[in-house]
């Protein structure tokens, strides 16, 4: 039958049924968009063998200090979609989630609460005791792809030794891998008497091309390195591109899941 002698009923309720169809799928593709923020932040910590309860608690506390540094505060202000970030730790077993989790910091407030929730980490004993680097870019690149966020992507590996789980050539591997999903990588070495050249090592096969590294000449000096990490990190990554807010969240959301299918499995 030719659809302009249906009944009026009829052409009416196939007309509702369409226009139910499409708000549903409408409302389905805008709950799976991710939250568009100005920068993705994923702070990957050493907690291997050696470090020692001290120099794990001057690395905490060093995170905590960041957060409450009102420079570090300014810049995250000056952020219109925020900075969400989260911590993790890492050694020859990475963690399977945050050791804190993700936030999303827009104020002196927000990065207060983050700050506090630092402080109250407790280390992962779960975690085996050999520097495994490789072990903690996967683990961040896996909460990067994962996370309900889309914005510049930035890992900020600390560490105080070279990987000697899987070696240099992984670790590299595991840079380039980061690299390729548009991750950059920044690194934070740690100068021990152990590893008194560990910023040229970091330089070479942690940090991205598009990446910087911030050395701190001991533990002690971990405060002041990590501010001024973080600082650079937060006001040296741009806003995501001039896309409608929708379109860009929902395409970048899509894009998000289907990367993280497809990696993962080599990630792990």
């Amino acid at each position: 039958m030719n659809s302009s002698f249906r009944p009026l009923w009829k052409r009416a309720s196939l007309a509702s049924a369409a226009v139910a169809t499409s708000t549903l799928l409408s409302a389905s593709m805008a709950s799976a968009a991710p939250t568009l923020v100005d920068l993705e932040l994923f702070l990957s910590m050493d907690v291997s063998g050696s470090v020692d309860a001290a120099e794990f608690n001057l690395q905490r506390q060093g995170y905590v200090q960041a957060f409450l540094d009102t420079t570090v505060q300014a810049a995250i202000a000056s952020k219109p979609n925020g900075v969400a970030v989260a911590l993790g730790q890492w050694s020859s077993t990475a963690a399977t989630t945050p050791a804190v989790g993700w936030s999303l910091l827009k104020s002196a407030a927000d990065a207060n609460l983050f700050a506090a929730a630092i402080a109250a980490m407790a280390r992962d004993t779960s975690i085996g005791g050999s520097t495994c680097v490789a072990c903690g870019i996967n683990e961040a690149v896996a909460e990067l792809e994962g996370n309900d966020y889309a914005g510049a992507r930035v890992i900020d590996v600390s560490g105080d030794g070279e990987d000697n789980v899987v070696g240099t050539p992984a670790t590299a591997a595991a840079r380039t891998a980061a690299a390729g999903l548009g991750i950059k990588i920044n690194g934070l070495p740690i100068i021990t008497s152990d590893f008194p050249t560990l910023d040229v090592w970091y330089k070479a096969n942690v940090q991205t091309a598009d990446g910087f590294t911030e050395p701190a000449a001991s533990f002690n000096d971990f405060n002041l390195a990590v501010q001024k990490k973080i600082v650079r990190e937060i006001t040296g990554d741009a806003v995501p591109g001039p896309l409608p807010i929708l379109g860009a969240g929902m395409a970048l959301g899509f894009s998000r899941r289907l990367r993280k299918r497809i990696n993962l499995a080599t990630l792990a």
